[in-house]
């Protein structure tokens, strides 16, 4: 049995096998995103619409049944148009912005490759457990959030950052010191 290499022949003398690098797109000249850091930052997003959208759910509920629209409207009884009510209703709205900013920085730092992201992301995963403070809905972002924070310490994502660390940081050209340097045309310049 004979192995591909030896099927083919080798190039001419003068012409050179054509390389193409894959991990890098050839109409843009940056890395290419790999399926995981496109599910990561699909992940945070959508956990952040649920987020939002149990935050919306409850702000509906609270409406006719205030106690039960959130968990945290139901540990303290309050009266209707209570300055306590008006409080924990700006609570939910700042858990709400909390999580989302966390996400929205992972994801989006995430998207564009620097390697601190995965450090955002875990802190996101942190953050997002606040959301057990809204509703039923809004936990269905904690997981989602913490899926696209694990996404972002696989193999390929890492890569993908390094890559981009090496583009946006690329190496100093060497230095090559001259042998002799010449100040001038005169022979004592030399």
């Amino acid at each position: 049995m004979s192995s591909a290499s030896e099927n083919t022949a080798q190039p001419s003398i003068g012409t050179a096998a054509r390389t193409v690098d894959t991990s890098v797109d050839q109409n843009t000249g940056e890395p290419r995103r790999p399926a995981v850091v496109w599910a990561s930052a699909a992940a945070f997003f959508t956990g952040i619409a649920f987020v939002v959208a149990g935050l919306l759910w409850a702000f509906w509920r609270s409406v006719r049944e205030f106690g039960d629209a959130a968990w945290l409207n139901g540990v303290v009884a309050t009266e209707p148009g209570s300055l306590l009510r008006v409080l924990m209703v700006t609570a939910l709205f700042v858990v709400t912005l909390l999580i989302g900013a966390g996400a929205i920085i992972a994801g989006h730092y995430g998207w564009r490759g620097f390697g601190w992201a995965r450090r955002a992301g875990l802190i996101a995963t942190v953050v997002s457990l606040l959301a057990l403070l809204i509703s039923w809905v809004a936990w269905i972002g904690i997981p989602l959030i913490a899926l696209g924070a694990a996404l972002l310490w696989t193999p390929a994502a890492r890569t993908f950052a390094e890559r981009w660390h090496l583009r946006r940081h690329p190496a100093a050209p060497a230095v090559v010191r001259p042998d002799e340097v010449r100040y001038g045309p005169l022979p004592r310049y030399r």
